[in-house]
C-alpha cells in the first residue's frame, strides 16, 4: 500500500500541473475574451453613435430640404408681391399726377397777389393792382377773392388769391405783371407781385427751378 501511494504521487502531480496549465490557459483565454468583449462593446457604442449621428444628419437633411422648398415658395411669393407693389406704385404715381393736373386745372382762372397791405376788402385790392398794371378791371369780373392762410407768423400780409370770371380776364392781368417793376423799384419795401396760382406739387417744382436758376445764374 505504501509503495502504491508513493508511485501515485508523481502522476497526481502531473495531473495537477496539467490542470493548472489548463486553468492558466482558460484564465488567459477569459482575459483575452474579456478584452475582446470590451473592444466589441466600444465598437458597438461607436457604431450606435455613428448610427445616431447618421440618423440626425438625415433628419437635418430632410428638414433643410423642407426649409429650402419653403424658402423658394416664399421667394416666389415675395417676387410676386414686389411686382404687385411696383404696379400699385405706378398706378398711384399716375393717379397723383392726374389729380395734380385736375387740381391745377381748377386754378386756371386764379391769380395770387403778394405784398398788399392788410385790408378786409380783398376785391378792392385786386382792382387796385389791376389798375396799377393798366388793366381796366370791373368788380363783377372778380368771382371771389380772399386771404390765404399765412405760411408763417413772419408774414404780416398773407397772399390774396382771386378767381376771375373768365380766363381771358385773368390772362389780361397776368400778362401785364411786368409793369409792377417800376413800382417795386420806387417802393422796395412794399414790393407787389402777381403770380400764378399753383398746386403744392407744382409750387414745389417751381421753387426748385428758381433755386437752380439763381444758383446757375441763368
Amino acid at each position: 500500500m505504501l509503495l502504491r501511494s508513493k508511485m501515485a504521487t508523481p502522476a497526481i502531480k502531473n495531473d495537477v500541473k496539467n490542470i493548472s496549465d489548463k486553468l492558466d490557459k482558460i484564465s488567459k483565454s477569459l482575459v483575452d475574451n474579456s478584452t475582446l468583449l470590451l473592444q466589441l462593446t466600444e465598437e458597438i457604442k461607436e457604431f450606435r453613435t455613428q448610427q445616431f449621428l447618421s440618423e440626425q444628419y438625415e433628419d437635418m437633411k430632410q428638414r433643410l430640404h423642407s426649409k429650402d422648398k419653403e424658402a423658394k415658395v416664399l421667394q416666389a411669393e415675395n417676387q410676386d408681391l414686389k411686382l404687385h407693389v411696383c404696379k400699385l406704385e405706378a398706378v398711384t404715381s399716375q393717379t397723383r399726377e392726374e389729380l395734380n393736373d385736375l387740381e391745377q386745372y381748377g386754378h386756371r382762372e386764379c391769380l395770387e397777389f403778394q405784398g398788399l397791405a392788410w385790408n378786409k376788402n380783398t376785391d378792392d385790392l385786386v382792382l387796385h393792382v389791376a389798375k396799377m398794371v393798366g388793366v381796366d378791371l370791373k368788380a363783377e369780373e372778380i368771382s371771389v377773392s380772399h386771404r390765404l392762410s399765412p405760411v408763417s407768423d413772419k408774414n404780416p400780409q398773407p397772399t390774396i388769391i382771386a378767381r376771375f370770371c373768365s380766363r381771358k380776364t385773368r390772362d389780361a392781368v397776368f400778362s401785364q405783371r411786368h409793369r409792377l417793376r417800376s413800382h417795386n423799384k420806387v417802393h422796395p419795401k412794399g414790393c407787389i407781385f402777381i403770380n400764378e396760382s399753383l398746386t403744392k406739387i407744382n409750387r414745389r417744382c417751381f421753387n426748385l427751378c428758381l433755386k437752380f436758376k439763381k444758383k446757375k445764374n441763368i
